[in-house]
């Protein structure tokens, strides 16, 4: 068996690649060294993923991946390392000032113009600022250097649009349990290569690591060295034995410190689907249990957000300041006090009348749009001023002016951005809360477009 064998990672930890092999976490040992040993991503990286192709005939693109921890990033970045004939510059954003950019692509340059391709590898690439994102558009222009920004989160939003133009964008995802089994395999025959000891772990023991670590390979290697570190007899090479009496005594011994993502999941579900079902007394047991646990307050808070627009909506659109509000209480003062603000707003949301309109309108809407219906946009809707109009000679068609609404009869035009007829929001067959009185303004307001002269009631 080869010694590294596996994927795994999070951020790039290239620093760590030097360090003595005793000092490396094991996961930085298991790095795959051939893209068959790769584990996950079987979008990108499997027989017909166009990452896997890419490094099958020695090629790059000018891209980014994100993805949670523990997903890849760094065994893909290692990988490129061993089969790429490149030059790697390495750089975090976090750390990283714009002249160390600079000194980097200068560098990448250099080795270019030698005939060697640069590979210019960005940890955290969202975080750099405007001015370090622009230092990076010419080079990428000219072709100096070749790209690879990794990041936690979609990072589109945080990119200039010259730059994001200019890169491909790819998404990592958790590792699943196969994969996590596979690894977690790999772990335990090098640990016991490496230590001349045997190792094993049983079935019921590795379910468990597998669903706490929650598709993070990382935390999985890590809680399961550490288990065999602890079950060491130093200076004897007993096998080492690893069930679950030794997995649940490690929780109990760590104050919590494994936390069960399979419960975390089942929770988190409970939560929503009780509020969303008017169950303020299942919503307050779940949410307890969440905080016992140790789950992260910002995190209920986010779904809260998403609740109150997916699920309220705009039966009470108030809903969304007030969980809005709950998210930044809970970001200011932390826990326990946030404990009660989550209890408001989960009682004030179960206690909501319910609507998913808004939700789905914008799914349908998108849906319309990736099918095709791209109608082009009405002249009188367009953003022109008259000196643009004058300027270019492109006179509108007098038949068709923008009408001014406000200087309309009853403050409506008959006036659509869309086809006649088409119609995206659709009322839910059972109004309630606000929402009813908003649906009878719209029906006023569409008998009003098709007549004008109709008297506001």
């Amino acid at each position: 068996m080869s010694v590294k064998t596996s994927s795994f990672a999070g951020s790039v930890l290239m620093k760590s690649l030097f360090e003595p092999a005793s000092q490396k976490p094991l996961s930085s040992l298991l790095f795959p060294d051939r893209p068959e040993e790769f584990l996950g991503q079987p979008h990108l990286m499997g027989e017909r993923g166009i990452l896997r192709r890419l490094i099958a005939v020695r090629s790059f693109r000018s891209m980014v991946i994100h993805g949670p921890p523990g997903c890849g990033k760094s065994a893909f970045v290692h990988l490129l390392q061993k089969v790429l004939p490149f030059h790697f510059e390495v750089v975090r954003a976090g750390e990283s000032s714009g002249g160390e950019l600079k000194k980097a692509i200068d560098r990448g340059v250099s080795y270019r113009q030698s005939g060697q391709d640069c590979l210019l590898v960005i940890e955290e690439i969202d975080r750099f600022t405007r001015t370090q994102q622009d230092v990076l558009v010419p080079a990428l222009e000219r072709g100096d250097l070749l790209l690879l920004g990794l990041s936690f989160d979609n990072p589109l939003r945080a990119l200039l649009p010259p730059l994001a133009s200019r890169l491909l964008l790819f998404s990592f995802q958790p590792l699943s349990p196969e994969d996590l089994l596979t690894l977690l395999e790999r772990g335990r025959q090098f640990l016991e290569k490496r230590d001349r000891s045997p190792v094993s772990i049983s079935p019921e023991a590795a379910s468990v690591l597998v669903r706490r670590s929650g598709g993070d390979g990382r935390k999985l290697l890590l809680l399961f060295e550490a288990l065999v570190i602890s079950r060491k007899d130093h200076g004897e090479r007993r096998e080492v034995q690893i069930g679950l009496p030794e997995v649940h005594g490690m929780e109990a011994g760590s104050g919590g410190i494994f936390y069960d993502r399979e419960q975390h999941y089942d929770l988190i579900s409970a939560f929503i689907k009780s509020i969303r079902n008017h169950d303020p007394d299942s919503a307050i047991h779940y949410l307890a249990r969440m905080i016992e646990s140790g789950e992260d307050p910002v995190f209920i808070s986010r779904r809260l957000v998403i609740l109150a627009s997916e699920d309220v909506g705009l039966a009470n659109p108030h809903a969304l300041t007030v969980a809005v509000s709950c998210l930044e209480a809970v970001r200011s003062i932390g826990m326990p006090e946030g404990r009660i603000v989550l209890a408001e707003t989960s009682l004030y949301l179960a206690l909501s009348p319910k609507s998913n309109s808004a939700y789905r309108a914008i799914d349908r809407a998108i849906r319309e749009v990736r099918e095709g219906f791209l109608p082009p946009v009405p002249f009188f809707f367009r953003n022109v001023s008259p000196s643009s109009v004058i300027q270019s000679g492109a006179f509108p068609d007098k038949r068709d002016p923008y009408l001014y609404p406000p200087e309309m009869p009853n403050g409506v035009s008959p006036q659509s951005g869309l086809p006649e007829g088409h119609t995206v929001y659709s009322p839910p067959e059972r109004l309630v809360g606000e929402e009813s009185e908003m649906v009878k303004r719209l029906e006023r307001w569409r008998r009003q477009k098709g007549n004008p002269e109709e008297d506001e009631k």
